[in-house]
């Protein structure tokens, strides 16, 4: 992934979400964790680069499911909220 921007997560030293050109496709962007580790840092779980694509359908399937927490869900609407506003 060639990484364009990095935000870090507050309270997690050396935690990143990292937004960029996709690892198979340099016309597909993508979004991952990043975790600090000893040979450099991704996610300690698994690969975690994901189409921008299938981010909805993972918030969807999640929030079908009521996994997320209230407080979590109303953060997540501020956000896509905002987002909305910036683009419109």
């Amino acid at each position: 992934m060639q990484v364009t921007k990095s935000k870090p997560i507050l309270n997690c030293p050396g935690h990143t979400i990292e937004i960029g050109k996709a690892t198979w496709d340099d016309q597909e962007t993508s979004v991952r964790n990043r975790y600090p580790t000893k040979t450099g840092g991704f996610s300690p779980r698994s690969s975690s680069e994901i189409p921008l694509g299938d981010v909805k359908e993972i918030v969807s399937v999640v929030a079908d499911n009521d996994l997320l927490d209230p407080k979590v869900l109303a953060d997540m609407i501020g956000a896509l909220s905002d987002s909305l506003s910036r683009q419109v």
